[in-house]
Parts: structure tokens; C-alpha cells; sequence
């Protein structure tokens, strides 16, 4: 799910192609721009969708930057001098982590804006379709099933669509989804090993995401997560005990996918659908 750098350049790539193709299409009664003007506020359109693109890009980056820094924060944070922890000890951290979700919603929402922009600059070339959405198109796809390049594109793509309408629809309009980060440190001796919690967030929108006084205080995203752990111990001849290899794996659970691998996902989805 990892998204590549080189299909950045894929879409710098195909703008720079289309505005070169632009450059040399002719103006007037029979050209599809009537005149400078006209040709100019199509080329703003393709910017808008590559500017919105760009945000996408963006939070996807900020999002990782986030994660980046509370890890460091986790590795740098200074238990072992805690003379107040015994021999053997579990230490556990979560605190809510709002900000990640702040980043997703902004990233579906500049997603969206990006996908509505390109629907905009393809009606441009259909004679009876003038949008200013993605929804035009996908509605007309389900309906007709029109056999041309770009509805053939709709159609191949028409799941995903679907799929980043909902979810940002629901994030910006509906409900926020909550999340949290944290980590757990485990000691023994004067070993100690910190693991931090993955921020997860569904693969597609929930029905319903409750967000209740009780939740908060009871509820943990932690007990959601697949946990993998394996501890070896030596013990000693005089009874003591050396930690010498303890790790401890989380995978998300059954339709939650770590939140900058499911961004990255939608982010390579997006990058297809701009170049095709």
C-alpha cells in the first residue's frame, strides 16, 4: 500500500504534456475554446485539481511527520531512571490523538476537490454535460454506461469514487472518528522495551461512531489491535533475571488499516485516475 515517489512525477508529467498540447490547440467556432479567456479559465481548472492535489500530498506527509515525532518522543522518553518502577513492570500511555483525524478529513476533502476539478475540465469536451462535480459523471455512468474514454475511465474507477465521496462526506459532514496514540514500555531488571501503539483508522466509513462520555473514559483503540509478543528470558544462578529479547507487534484489526498506509493507498488511487 505503499505509495511510490516516482508516480509524483507521473502526474507533474502529464500536466506539463496537456499544457503543451494546450499551447498548440487552435481558437475559435471550431475549437473547443472559443478564445483566450475561455482557454485560460480552462487551464485554471487543471491547476485548481493539481494544487488540490498537492494538499493531498500534504497531509499525507504531515500525517507521517506526526507519527515520525511521537516515536521519538516514545524512544527518548526516560523511564529507566524511574527508581519508583520495580523489578518486573508494565507501563502503558494513550492519550487521544484528535490531530491525525484533523489531517484526514482535510486530506479526503482536498481528495474530493481534486477528482471534482478533473470532472469539471472533462466536461469541457462533452457536448450536454457542464459540472462541477464527480457526481455528474458517476451518475451517469450507472445509468447509460456510455462507451468513451473518459466515462470508460469513470467506470474502471467507479468503486473508489464511490468509496472517497462517502468517506469524506461523512468525516466533513456527519461525524468525526476518534483515535489515539500511545505505547507500552515493559521492564525487567533495568531492561526495558517500548512499543509504540499503531494509529489506525477504518478502510471505510462506519455507520456509527460513538463519541460519549463513557466511551472515552472506558473504551481503548488499543484493544482492537492484533497483538504478536515474544519474550526471552535468562535466568541466573542466583535467581536473577536478564531480558534479552522481548517484542511485541501490532497489526490493525479486521477492516482498519494503519491511518498513513491507508492514506497512501487512496493517494496512489488518486494518482492513477489524474494521469489516465
Amino acid at each position: 500500500m505503499k505509495t511510490k515517489m516516482k508516480n509524483h512525477s507521473k502526474v507533474f508529467d502529464s500536466l506539463e504534456d496537456y499544457f503543451s498540447k494546450m499551447d498548440q490547440a487552435c481558437i475559435g467556432q471550431n475549437s473547443v475554446f472559443l478564445d483566450e479567456k475561455e482557454k485560460e479559465r480552462y487551464e485554471s481548472i487543471l491547476m485548481y485539481a493539481f494544487r488540490k492535489y498537492r494538499a493531498v500530498c500534504y497531509h499525507l506527509e504531515r500525517v507521517k511527520q506526526l507519527i515520525d515525532d511521537f516515536n521519538n518522543e516514545v524512544e527518548s522518553s526516560d523511564i529507566q531512571n524511574n527508581d519508583q518502577l520495580p523489578e518486573k513492570a508494565k507501563i502503558t500511555v494513550l492519550k487521544t490523538a484528535d490531530h491525525f483525524i484533523y489531517e484526514l478529513a482535510a486530506f479526503f476533502e482536498a481528495m474530493k476537490s481534486s477528482v471534482d476539478f478533473i470532472a469539471t475540465a472533462c466536461s469541457h469536451y462533452l457536448k450536454g454535460v457542464n459540472t462541477e462535480s464527480i457526481r455528474t459523471f458517476i451518475k451517469l455512468v450507472e445509468k447509460n454506461n456510455k462507451n468513451s474514454h473518459f466515462f470508460n475511465v469513470i467506470n474502471k474507477h467507479l468503486s473508489w469514487l464511490k468509496d472517497i465521496r462517502e468517506y469524506r462526506h461523512h468525516l466533513v459532514h456527519r461525524m468525526v472518528i476518534t483515535t489515539s496514540e500511545g505505547f507500552e514500555a515493559h521492564k525487567l531488571g533495568k531492561s526495558i522495551q517500548k512499543t509504540p501503539y499503531l494509529v489506525v483508522a477504518p478502510k471505510t466509513t462506519p455507520s456509527y461512531f460513538p463519541d460519549t462520555r463513557r466511551c472515552r473514559m472506558f473504551d481503548s483503540d488499543t484493544k482492537y489491535l492484533n497483538r504478536k509478543k515474544r519474550v526471552s528470558i535468562v535466568q541466573y544462578p542466583d535467581g536473577s533475571q536478564k531480558l534479552i529479547d522481548y517484542s511485541i507487534e501490532y497489526t490493525p484489526p479486521e477492516g482498519y488499516a494503519e491511518i498513513s498506509d491507508f492514506m497512501s493507498f487512496h493517494l496512489q488511487k488518486l494518482e492513477d485516475f489524474f494521469v489516465i
